[in-house]
């Protein structure tokens, strides 16, 4: 069976209207064009569609079924038609992100680019070390990595200044060992604590150790450990701590925007993850 669209639209008016004559002033046809059409559709259905009583067109039941059926048709084809019509074509961007900045960079960042940008957005968490050679790889376009070494030919690079966080009222013991919730071996947040600790001698050890920022966040909410993250990223709940008796200053991490060159997200992005920061950021290049 093999509908034609006008067929359908013509069926739905005389449902919707009860007469021929009606149906055919709704869609601008003679009454016995109207007629042949649903003659047509009959045919194509191989079932009586209306019935005569009082001068109306009463339908039957398979007719009703049909006019729900053929209402969902003619929406997804006018949407169709719509969407092709208004909209400018878009790009696809493939955008990788470790999870912390996920939860408190990327937002504010992407809030800024507003939902009109023209881009279809993928976005990928992970490790910055799999992220950076996934963007060798060409798996991603665009991402935001914090490395031990500064990547060649990063896009934008800026230092974030570090924060300790911990749950509210939550502070190791002067003289204890500081329990850390860390990422695993080669996270440059992680060096970041451990260095500063034993730059000041103070006792630590990893509580806790998750590849995920939510079993990080877990630890740290629970009381059992506390971490770093990049200033003002810590989420609400949580207390962001410069340096006190027990925590010493962290130094600040590198940020780096890595992927494709010169393209119009990239110079987007990076724009708007300096404006999201704002004074938390030190521009390494632009």
């Amino acid at each position: 069976m093999d509908l034609e669209l006008r067929l359908l639209r013509s069926f739905v008016a005389i449902y919707e209207c009860g007469t021929l004559s009606r149906a055919a002033e709704r869609l601008g046809c003679t009454q016995a064009a109207m007629s042949m059409r649903l003659k047509l559709i009959e045919t194509e259905i191989g079932d009586v569609l209306f019935r005569r009583q009082h001068h109306r067109l009463e339908p039957t039941s398979r007719g009703a079924e049909l006019y729900a059926r053929a209402l969902g048709v003619m929406a997804a084809y006018d949407e169709l038609v719509s969407a092709t019509r208004s909209q400018k074509p878009r790009e696809k961007l493939r955008l990788g992100v470790p999870d912390d900045y996920a939860l408190g960079i990327l937002p504010r960042a992407l809030a800024r680019l507003g939902p009109n940008n023209g881009y279809d957005i993928e976005i990928v968490c992970d490790l910055s070390a799999n992220l950076a050679a996934a963007v060798q790889r060409q798996q991603l376009d665009l991402a935001l990595v914090t490395l031990a070494a500064h990547p060649p030919g990063a896009l934008f690079e800026a230092e974030l200044p570090l924060r300790w966080v911990a749950a509210p009222g939550q502070r190791p013991g002067l003289h204890a060992a500081v329990p850390l919730a860390a990422y695993p071996e080669g996270c440059v947040f992680r060096k970041a604590m451990i260095s500063t600790l034993e730059t000041a001698r103070k006792p630590w050890h990893v509580q806790v150790q998750s590849r995920t920022h939510a079993g990080i966040l877990a630890a740290v909410r629970s009381g059992l450990a506390v971490t770093c993250m990049a200033a003002g990223t810590a989420p609400e709940g949580l207390d962001e701590i410069e340096h006190d008796a027990t925590l010493p200053r962290l130094p600040a991490a590198p940020i780096s925007l890595i992927g494709t060159e010169a393209s119009q997200m990239s110079r987007l992005l990076q724009d708007e993850l300096a404006r999201s920061v704002g004074t938390n950021v030190v521009p390494l290049t632009a």
